[in-house]
């Protein structure tokens, strides 16, 4: 009876620490160094993060230098496979701009996809409704 005990419980924390480590995966795409308090729905794309400021409780911002531009197409995917939805959008002098809004989470994100001194980045200015 005790062996069957012991299995049991081994089986259990097993299971535990697998289901951690899936959940842990389900946050992947997101940058460790964001500001603090930025919505969970914000997927970050990785890479260096700069400039962080928050006005307020609700309102975030800050840059993160990626490698390419492919990277900078991919902050958007990440943002719409969340929930976002593309609300507008313009390009000037090689620079993109999106907004995009989250009704669900009632979270807006303006991002903006630029190149300076040869760098790649990701620009995201956040409002908390």
């Amino acid at each position: 009876m005790k062996n069957l005990r012991t299995t049991a419980v081994t089986s259990a924390v097993g299971a535990a620490l697998l289901l951690g480590l899936t959940l842990t995966g389900c946050a992947a795409g997101s940058n460790p160094d964001v500001p603090k308090g930025v919505p969970t729905a914000v997927a970050t794309v990785q890479g260096e993060v700069s400039n962080k400021a928050s006005s307020s409780p609700t309102n975030w911002s800050y840059s993160v230098e990626v490698d390419s531009k492919k990277a900078q197409d991919e902050a958007i995917t990440k943002l719409k496979d969340n929930g976002f939805k593309v609300t507008g959008d313009n390009e000037q002098n090689g620079t993109r701009t999106y907004a995009l809004t989250n009704d669900k989470e009632k979270v807006n994100v303006t991002v903006v996809l630029t190149k300076q001194d040869k760098k790649f980045l990701v620009i995201y200015n956040i409002a908390k409704l």
